[in-house]
């Protein structure tokens, strides 16, 4: 039987000096393992080992992949320090100074994996690969006093987590909240409403010069209530059978990483959100220098976005995304307290999930496409004096009043925004849904680009605007393809790839 690592089996492989560190590269916070030698690796070096063959070493993810007993035992008999000290003590100098990768090492990775490759090929390295498979009695040349005891046993592996189905939402639930919308849009729109109201009157007189009093006023009423009225209905019916077919689920990759996220005590599913936790302090204090409120887009479903948040909790970063489940739509802020929304989650996220009290020293917000305007409203409308950076995904244009009252974030004091876009995202950039406008709109009313005489350390608010090369409007994500409100361009890099640009640059800016 296999299952995930549990948080108390991973802090017993955290245990083994130097398991903090990857065993090749010493890159810090490794999440991979090659079982063959008991040693923890980071992701470059974990594709390299890959690519060695599994009757050579033998890879795993520490959080995504299923583990028998059998080789968590081995884990535990093994460590970084062992392997390494037994390479140092019995390695001849020639393998020494020709396959050994120095700390931090900067060659490209080919040079890397052609180091490695003849380290693994040795006989050296063999005989180690087949003592720790057996009984474990050599010490190589290791330290022996370690706490990684050959003896050590493991603990017995728990019932993989199963994620609770979430609720489907009905067509009607789709036609209710669009015609809400549409209705919104209405209401916010004078040329509409004047060109109802003008057909109206017009109908109004026609009646009445034709001489038939009775039904001048029912005309009235049926050219400025009824035709409108019935127009929202169907146009609400429409678009909201588009919105149960269009619904985006994550892919089972995504799924599973969030499930070995909360086996092993990293990640909760909670009411109103999902959490992402950082690793503990050294000291097991449970505290994040930031916290990173984030709003899916429009009809995606929350756990795509685990890969992105999974690598900046790895970062430090405490990360809460929103559940807007079952419709996952979030259309228009009217009827919405967005700051207590937002509140509730970070409530629920320091003190509910985390198996104890979390502390977070300051919060920041971001979305996803429509989650965007989520983000900047509730910034914009109240929540400017405390969350002082905001990140976007995917975003194109500001909030219109058929959304919700949103004053001009460039006039909140000291808010800064990134904007990550990809290069083949022809969502964000169409002008079919906000108009030819948009992009001038946006600008106007966001902070002022960095390069408007402002720099990155500036206490004064700027908006950061990074493209992706080759990523689209999907790829901060795990789902697609997206065809709609339109189709979404083709990617020309790795879903993989932009997982980690789009992460790297989000850690980047909210711990810079």
């Amino acid at each position: 039987m296999s299952a995930p690592l549990t948080s108390d089996q991973l802090e017993e492989l955290k245990k083994c000096i130097s398991n903090d560190k990857c065993a090749e590269c010493s890159s810090p916070n490794p999440a991979w393992a090659s079982v063959s030698y008991g040693i923890v690796i980071c992701l470059n070096c974990a594709g390299i080992h890959r690519g060695l063959g599994v009757h050579v070493s033998f890879v795993r993810s520490i959080t995504m992949d299923d583990w028998t007993t059998d080789q968590f035992n081995t884990m535990l008999r093994g460590g970084n320090d062992k392997w390494n000290g037994y390479w140092a003590k019995n390695a001849s100098p020639e393998e020494l100074a020709s396959c050994s990768v120095a700390k931090n090492d900067l060659t490209d990775r080919k040079e890397m994996a052609r180091k490695l490759k003849a380290k693994y090929e040795t006989d050296l390295a063999t005989s180690y690969r087949e003592l720790l498979a057996s009984d474990g009695t050599s010490s190589g040349g290791a330290d022996s006093s370690s706490n990684m005891s050959m003896k050590q046993s493991a603990t017995s592996l728990p019932n993989k987590v199963v994620l609770p189905e979430d609720p489907l939402p009905t067509v009607k639930q789709y036609r209710d909240e669009t015609f809400s919308f549409l209705l919104s849009i209405l209401k916010q729109s004078k040329k509409l409403l004047f060109a109802w109201s003008v057909v109206g009157v017009g109908s109004a007189s026609y009646a009445h010069r034709l001489g038939d009093h009775t039904y001048t006023s029912a005309a009235l009423l049926a050219m400025t209530a009824g035709i409108p009225y019935f127009l929202t209905k169907m146009g609400a019916r429409f678009l909201g059978a588009l919105q149960m077919k269009n619904r985006q689920d994550a892919f089972k990759s995504a799924k599973n990483l969030l499930v070995g996220r909360i086996t092993v005590g990293r990640a909760s599913r909670l009411e109103n959100c999902d959490v992402y936790y950082p690793p503990l302090s050294s000291s097991g204090e449970r505290k994040a220098k930031v916290g990173f409120v984030f709003f899916p887009g429009a009809l995606v479903d929350r756990t795509a976005y685990s890969q992105v948040a999974t690598m900046l909790s790895d970062r430090g970063i405490m990360v809460v995304v929103a559940n807007l489940e079952p419709t996952r739509l979030l259309m228009n802020a009217y009827d919405i307290n967005l700051r207590e929304k937002v509140m509730r989650m970070i409530n629920d996220a320091l003190f509910l999930g985390g198996k104890g009290i979390w502390e977070v020293d300051e919060w920041s917000i971001g979305g996803h496409s429509m989650g965007c305007f989520a983000a900047i409203t509730a910034v914009a409308q109240e929540m400017s004096s405390t969350i002082k950076k905001v990140v976007l995904y995917g975003c194109g244009a500001y909030p219109d009043e058929t959304y919700a009252d949103c004053p001009p974030l460039r006039d909140a004091a000291g808010v800064k925004a990134l904007v990550i876009n990809g290069s083949k995202d022809l969502i964000a950039t169409s002008t079919l849904l906000s108009g030819p406008e948009k992009e001038k709109i946006f600008n106007e009313k966001m902070p002022p680009l960095l390069s408007e005489n402002t720099t990155a350390n500036s206490d004064e608010g700027y908006t950061l605007r990074k493209t992706i090369d080759g990523g689209n409007h999907a790829g901060c994500a795990s789902y697609g393809p997206q065809t709609f409100p339109m189709p979404d361009g083709v990617r020309t890099i790795t879903l993989e790839e932009q997982h980690k640009m789009t992460s790297h640059l989000t850690a980047d800016f909210l711990l810079g």
